[in-house]
């Protein structure tokens, strides 16, 4: 990835941690957009639309962010991805459909263990016993 995605994609976290979630959105919508055709086979484009997945989440969309998060894995390197696994499994978990949460929420504390609960709400946790 080039430098100028990097800064948008950081500016993007910045934006959603302070509760800025449209201009995190245009931040990474940005960063995507600079991604050299076909962007969906670039190395960081997982990355990017997780980070949109996860900015939904945060803003409640929860079938959005599950959608961008699901196409994400798709991507590559998106499958071993902890960080995704967590996210679609919680977004998966607010919609009722735990089952599937409980899947992913199971893969990405075996790619991470503990660590990929730290700082969050102890239910996803609870859900995998």
């Amino acid at each position: 990835m080039n430098e100028e995605i990097e800064e948008l994609c950081d500016l993007g976290v910045d934006l959603a941690d302070a509760g800025g979630f449209a201009q995190a959105l245009e931040a990474y919508e940005s960063a995507w957009g600079l991604l050299p055709l076909p962007a969906e086979e670039q190395e960081g484009a997982a990355w990017i639309l997780g980070n949109i997945g996860y900015t939904r989440f945060l803003q409640g969309d929860y079938a959005a962010g599950r959608d961008d998060l699901a196409r994400a894995m798709t991507l590559p390197g998106g499958d071993g991805n902890a960080f995704l696994h967590l996210r679609l499994g919680q977004c998966l978990f607010e919609l009722g459909d735990l089952r599937r949460a409980g899947e992913h929420l199971r893969l990405a504390f075996a790619i991470e263990a503990e660590a990929v609960f730290v700082d969050e709400d102890p239910k996803y946790r609870d859900l995998i016993g």
